[in-house]
């Protein structure tokens, strides 16, 4: 189903303003031209209307999502991309439309929780010292002064500083969950998402799960998420390699899933987020 709308304002005798819309099923994506009738220049700006459309989902969702299946690979075989079965995926968690602007809520909000909100200057007040008038009132020719801790003074307070405070935003439970289905959708689709049984490897050498991970051409920055807990040997390896991390299910983040491009989940971690993401 596609609609498309348009309409052209005038804003005066020289410019014309045109304004068209259109909505699929990705959501509505507004197009805005300017001409100038003087210069005969075009300025087009497009963009994804966002806050219109992070509630009414149930009109993303209303077409049937397509069947979602994947490889489930052994990255523990010397043959590179061994394959060892299919497994069907949920539509729902994995087949979501990209919205980037639920991202970016999540990140932000994200991003907000590590802020301490510490920063803290002294006002005047605050300041030590500037108790005595430095000279009087009157009679001396030079401008009143009250302290030598004055806002205007070197040394002296300052004025609408930083104070601590929390910078923390709310952020709905429901936009939290479909922000990590639109992630694991966009992994599946771009295929950066690689499914294996386990990650319990033979030794805790990091040369190891670095020939692993060049052997499959998993490129430098990987993440492995597990079920409940992360493999012994997975977890030393890993810890010499820059870019990669190894983490459980209950730390896995939108924030982790957007640092590194490859995402690499076990067949648990798949099953427990599938149930996680399609409570609601």
């Amino acid at each position: 189903m596609r609609a498309f709308t348009s309409l052209i304002l005038r804003a005066n005798s020289r410019t014309c303003c045109t304004y068209s819309s259109t909505q699929n099923v990705l959501g509505s994506f507004h197009t805005v031209k300017l001409r100038n009738q003087n210069s005969n220049r075009v300025y087009e700006l497009d963009r994804i209307s966002s806050r219109r459309n992070v509630v009414t989902l149930a009109d993303q969702m209303s077409v049937p999502p397509t069947p979602k299946e994947a490889w489930v690979y052994d990255l523990k075989d010397k043959e590179p991309f061994s394959k060892s079965s299919i497994v069907p995926l949920n539509e729902n968690v994995f087949g979501a439309p990209p919205r980037l602007d639920i991202l970016h809520r999540v990140v932000v909000w994200q991003r907000r929780e590590w802020w301490q909100g510490t920063a803290k200057t002294k006002n005047r007040s605050e300041v030590r010292g500037g108790g005595k008038k430095p000279w009087k009132q009157k009679g001396t020719g030079r401008a009143r002064v009250s302290s030598i801790r004055s806002p205007l003074w070197r040394g002296g307070g300052v004025v609408h500083g930083p104070r601590p405070r929390d910078h923390r935003i709310k952020l709905p439970n429901k936009v939290h969950l479909f922000a990590f289905r639109v992630m694991l959708s966009v992994k599946y689709a771009q295929g950066d998402l690689i499914i294996v049984d386990d990650l319990d490897l033979e030794t805790y050498k990091t040369k190891e799960l670095v020939d692993m991970m060049s052997r499959n051409e998993l490129g430098d920055s990987v993440l492995f998420v597990d079920g409940v807990s992360v493999p012994r040997n997975l977890d030393l390896a890993v810890r010499n390699i820059q870019n990669c991390a190894a983490i459980s299910i209950e730390e896995l983040t939108v924030y982790e899933m957007l640092l590194r491009p490859r995402l690499v989940l076990t067949m648990s971690a798949v099953r427990m987020l599938e149930s996680l993401l399609t409570k609601n």
